[in-house]
């Protein structure tokens, strides 16, 4: 059989299936609505690996292209019509009505999708939280039958933000992000959307290894090229008029340093199985700070954490295993 370029060198990978964020609930008038989950909803094989109510999923990515499983657009949604727009803050590919050139309505005889400007600060559709920032995630869970991917989606500015500091850094480290073993986890974080604390729960990627462990990876051959399924047209379940945060003002970029102590720490914390009490004596003491385990679930440090902390409590921990 002879090869065709740019064919037969391509796997196509099948959805097996979709992880949600949340289940759907019926009101007494028969009406459903979304409510959010602090588990993952999962299809009934992955259940039998990862129990009920799974907070963590083993998973690997299958290329080193993200924009084949980690596609991330403004979309806006109609019950109607599902996906009606999708943009990238400067363009956008939307349906809309023949006659009227608009973003097409339930009443809408004849559609069309038409390239437009895409432009956050003037749209409606945006301005009324109808388009919302979103995340298709899709991934391999190799612990679980078949061979294809699974799709979460996800509108979290933090979820978002947390997933692509995390495939950043290992990027860097690796020179890869294809055939890793990750954890995708959900995890709690104290909000203040409009003023009002709340805990929402959001998405981590997390790598267990240390750096010598996680450089293996680099001297290992990337999997040949996937075809993937283009993601579905189905809102996120995490799409939530009062549960989709809104970005806390940030600074420009994250620093690499930064970075490398806090993944540097986290590791040591899993390494030596450092405990919650161990860590809130030691930076109480002696920086004045209330730093707990569950902090350290985060792909990025908390504001009140700088470089020289994570160094010094870096220290600190050698220093133990030193003399223990």
């Amino acid at each position: 059989m002879s090869p065709i370029k740019g064919v037969s060198e391509i796997v196509r990978l099948p959805r097996l299936g979709k992880i949600r964020l949340g289940i759907k609930k019926e009101t007494e008038a028969g009406m459903f609505y979304p409510t959010p989950t602090d588990y993952f909803v999962c299809p009934v094989e992955v259940r039998k690996v990862f129990g009920e109510k799974p907070r963590e999923l083993r998973i690997m990515f299958p290329t080193d292209d993200e924009r084949q499983w980690a596609s991330q657009y403004l979309r806006c949604y109609s019950a109607s019509r599902g996906l009606i727009c999708r943009g990238d803050g400067e363009t956008a590919l939307a349906r809309v009505d023949r006659r009227t050139g608009e973003i097409a309505t339930r009443e809408a005889t004849g559609t069309e999708l038409r390239e437009t400007t895409c432009s956050p600060d003037s749209c409606g559709y945006y301005q009324r939280k109808q388009c919302r920032r979103v995340m298709n995630l899709q991934f391999l869970l190799p612990d679980c039958p078949g061979f294809g991917v699974y799709q979460l989606d996800t509108s979290s500015y933090h979820s978002i933000l947390n997933i692509n500091s995390m495939l950043e850094f290992i990027r860097s480290i690796c020179g890869r992000v294809s055939i890793i073993p990750l954890y995708l986890k959900l995890a709690k974080l104290e909000v203040e959307p409009e003023g009002i604390e709340k805990t929402v729960h959001v998405l981590n990627l997390v790598a267990p290894y240390t750096f010598i462990e996680i450089q293996k990876y680099a001297r290992m051959a990337p999997g040949q090229a996937f075809l993937l399924p283009a993601p579905d047209s189905e809102a996120p379940d995490d799409l939530f008029p009062d549960a989709v945060l809104e970005p806390e003002p940030e600074a420009s970029g994250t620093d690499t340093e930064l970075i490398w102590a806090w993944a540097k720490a986290k590791s040591k914390i899993w390494q030596l199985d450092i405990q919650d009490s161990q860590i809130a004596n030691w930076f109480w003491n002696t920086y004045r700070l209330h730093i707990r385990l569950a902090d350290f679930d985060s792909a990025i440090p908390p504001r009140k954490l700088n470089v020289e902390h994570l160094i010094r409590f870096c220290r600190a921990v050698e220093q133990f295993e030193t003399f223990s």
